[in-house]
């Protein structure tokens, strides 16, 4: 097997709320240009799970245009449910449920990545833990403006035993690793966990951080108990040996690999507050050559908004958040540095997509990001940026294009970029195609930009969401439905 891929939601090819464009998902497009087929993948009817923004956006627009008129606003809510409606029959009662298997027959796939997964959940999510998590929330009624329940879960059991195989029921992301590589053998594997340790701090504007107590570590506990704690940001001494637990299960799995000449490529995790989906308010503060706001609150609202709601994170609490991540970055990169010590040549390689964000990204960088972008960027019209998007009613792409409108997931461009991260660590670690190293130029750049719908064919009813909070904040109720 040319190429594995373990993850969460990056690796997944999730956006705009949904699982997921896995087609169009940086690891695709890295198997494409290592001529690694087969490489499956699954398929997510209905904008997928839970909730595809853009369709809900895309229904909108073909209802009402590019303005929602005066006595229209009384059927919106309406023409949103109908959309989760479609999405909830399909994944709760339909073909997608948890009792019908995945069509086709695969009985696995080359990406092994789901949405919302921590570094533990690498090895403690498995099909019987999604089933157990899906036969609860069944007995909860079906609400307005709801989303399938426990789409989390649901998306894992289809992602991890797509066969609804009895026999496959204890098997996880790492289970799926050992198999390969001792089946066949894995050569290269994709390896990029820990954002989630973090993300749910700015999807949720609040923290919730692990504490610390060496005697019971996150990872050491039960998959459920340790959910129940709600816990979206880890102390960095408790992210340190939950990461090591993975790195030490990767390093005896592909020890034993079948493919002798094996590499694994481990992604760096991401300032979370530089998502857009938290936008910056009030004053503004150089730290540490890096720009930072006052208040960190919802895109579409002010800081008069951060002042009299409960969505807001403070100063203090973007510059916590960053500093464990600079944390949880040191321990990977020693973590890496020791087993390749320990190999005697180096296996382990760091894609350090920490900097590549942070280098691209808008506000962080005073509107002048340092990131050296691929020259087919050079000529493109219109640019693209990490600003939250936004199109006018003309159809006019007027900012973003590299980020979905969940306001924290990659678009098909960004996937593009990310992909090219990678390819250009593999480059130097001396992958091959055909006997030669592999090339990152060989995206397909044309194929990408045309591929990303937000760009090629932007919403022209986003002017709605900026102009009529009521609408934004209709839209904001279904970031709830994270890891629910």
């Amino acid at each position: 097997m040319k190429l594995f891929t373990m993850g969460d939601s990056l690796a997944q090819g999730f956006r705009s709320l949904s699982s997921a464009r896995t087609d169009q998902c940086y690891s695709t497009l890295i198997a494409q240009v290592l001529q690694a087929g087969p490489y499956r993948y699954p398929v997510w009817p209905h904008g997928g799970l839970p909730v595809d923004l853009e369709r809900v956006m895309r229904r909108l627009e073909a209802r009402y245009g590019s303005n929602i008129r005066s006595f229209e606003w009384l059927t919106v809510l309406q023409t949103i449910n109908d959309v989760l409606d479609e999405s909830e029959t399909f994944y709760e009662r339909g073909e997608g449920s948890e009792n019908t298997p995945y069509p086709g027959g695969d009985r696995f796939w080359h990406n092994a990545a789901f949405w919302g997964a921590t570094v533990a959940d690498a090895w403690q999510v498995t099909p019987a833990v999604c089933k157990q998590a899906i036969r609860a929330a069944n007995g909860r009624r079906d609400e307005f403006l709801g989303v399938p329940n426990a789409s989390y879960y649901r998306t894992a059991l289809k992602v991890l035993n797509p066969r609804l195989e009895p026999a496959l029921d204890g098997i996880s992301q790492l289970g799926w690793l050992e198999h390969h590589a001792r089946a066949e053998g894995v050569e290269n594997l994709l390896l990029w966990l820990g954002a989630n340790n973090a993300l749910a701090t700015v999807i949720q504007l609040r923290i919730q951080q692990t504490p610390n107590d060496p005697r019971n570590r996150p990872y050491q506990l039960g998959y459920f108990e340790r959910d129940s704690f709600g816990w979206n940001l880890w102390h960095p001494d408790d992210f340190a040996p939950e990461y090591e637990h993975l790195m030490t299960e990767v390093t005896r799995i592909m020890a034993a690999n079948k493919a002798h000449d094996w590499r694994v490529f481990v992604g760096t995790v991401p300032e979370v507050t530089i998502a857009p989906l938290a936008k910056g308010v009030g004053e503004t503060y150089e730290i540490d050559g890096s720009i930072y706001y006052k208040y960190y609150t919802y895109f579409p609202f002010e800081e008069d908004f951060a002042h009299t709601s409960k969505y807001q994170l403070s100063l203090q609490d973007a510059l916590h958040i960053d500093r464990c991540i600079h944390r949880y970055n040191d321990t990977i990169k020693s973590l890496v540095k020791a087993a390749n010590a320990r190999a005697g040549k180096p296996r382990f390689f760091i894609v350090d997509l920490c900097k590549a964000f942070h280098d691209i990204a808008w506000k962080r960088n005073d509107a002048q990001p340092p990131y050296q972008y691929p020259s087919s960027f050079e000529f493109i019209y219109p640019k693209v940026d990490s600003k939250y998007y936004h199109a006018d009613e003309t159809g006019r792409l007027r900012q973003g294009g590299l980020i979905g409108l969940d306001g924290v997931h990659p678009g098909a461009i960004g996937h593009g970029l990310m992909a090219w991260e990678f390819l250009k660590v593999m480059r130097d670690a001396g992958v091959k195609v055909n006997g030669a190293n592999i090339n990152p130029d060989a995206l397909d750049w044309s194929a990408i930009f045309a591929s990303d719908s937000l760009y090629s064919s932007p919403i022209r009813i986003m002017r709605e969401i900026y102009q009529n909070t009521r609408l934004a904040e209709t839209l904001l109720t279904l970031l709830g439905a994270w890891k629910d």
